[in-house]
């Protein structure tokens, strides 16, 4: 008979689970749904059991091929559960996406737990146990990371959408740089920009870095490296506004050597008043 040799790995002997995975999976998959249905821990809002049925079947089949041969090893990480481990990770930023909660994601590993300890072996009850609280714990970090990004992806959007690109005077574009934008959304609004300089045939761009968050991070170095090669920069001044000493003397040696003309402020009000001379435009000031 089976013996169990350490947590979860089981000795030489086929398992009647398997059996029933394998050819009776809708019987499991009724019991889960039964459990899931009439389980109290699903929260406010938790949606049907019929909505969550493709993704536990899929689940099923990867318990299948777990539970399948002579050797049965339901260890944390071992190769038979590769399968099913991927399809939890899935499940969880799928649920993520899909604005499901904690508790709707435990409700459901929960209750498949149950159905499949319902039809397990008697000495693979316990190693199924364990294996189902380690798949409650992939299944909440994939949730959980899947948030995080999807936030951090909102967040980049939105500033991306947000930054301001715009024309101070027909000649003369402007950007303003806030908060830690990512590097794609930096080529995008820098892309913006450019496309203003070459719209009106500006001799300059002012460029406010005083509201980033990091002006040295490596995203916008990365972005600042592709704007220097822009084939239009070598017709524009570029006029930097806000940068710190370590920074400007960076950028100043990357435009020195794309040929590209900068100048460097750190008030805005003296930057704009350059640019505008630039681009023929007389700033009085209020004594």
């Amino acid at each position: 008979m089976a013996g169990s040799v350490g947590a979860g790995y089981l000795g030489r002997m086929p398992y009647q689970l398997a059996s029933t995975l394998n050819h009776a999976r809708e019987t499991v998959l009724a019991s889960w749904a039964h459990r899931y249905e009439r389980g109290g821990k699903r929260g406010p809002g938790a949606r049907p059991a019929r909505q969550h049925a493709p993704i536990v079947t899929g689940l099923l089949e990867g318990l299948a091929v777990a539970v399948a041969g002579d050797a049965v090893d339901l260890r944390a990480g071992q190769p038979a559960l590769r399968d099913l481990e991927k399809a939890v990770g899935f499940a969880g930023a799928t649920w993520s996406a899909d604005g499901a909660s904690g508790f709707e994601v435990g409700a459901v590993i929960g209750a498949l737990r149950d159905a499949v300890l319902e039809h397990a072996d008697l000495d693979l009850a316990p190693a199924v146990t364990d294996l189902f609280d380690w798949l409650t714990v992939l299944a909440l970090d994939a949730y959980a990371t899947a948030g995080r990004r999807a936030v951090a992806e909102r967040a980049a959007e939105q500033l991306e959408a947000g930054t301001p690109v715009v024309l101070l005077t027909p000649e003369l574009p402007a950007v303003w740089l806030v908060g830690a934008p990512t590097e794609d959304a930096l080529d995008s609004i820098l892309a913006r920009a450019m496309l203003l300089v070459v719209r009106v045939g500006a001799p300059s761009l002012l460029l406010d870095v005083s509201g980033l968050a990091d002006a040295s991070a490596r995203a916008v170095d990365a972005a600042m490296g592709r704007l220097w090669s822009h084939r239009r920069m070598g017709q524009v001044e570029l006029v930097v506004v806000g940068a710190t000493t370590e920074v400007a003397e960076r950028w100043r040696r990357a435009a020195e050597a794309h040929k590209v003309a900068t100048s460097w402020f750190e008030r805005c009000d003296d930057a704009l008043a350059h640019a505008a001379r630039r681009a023929g435009i007389s700033i009085v000031r209020r004594s």
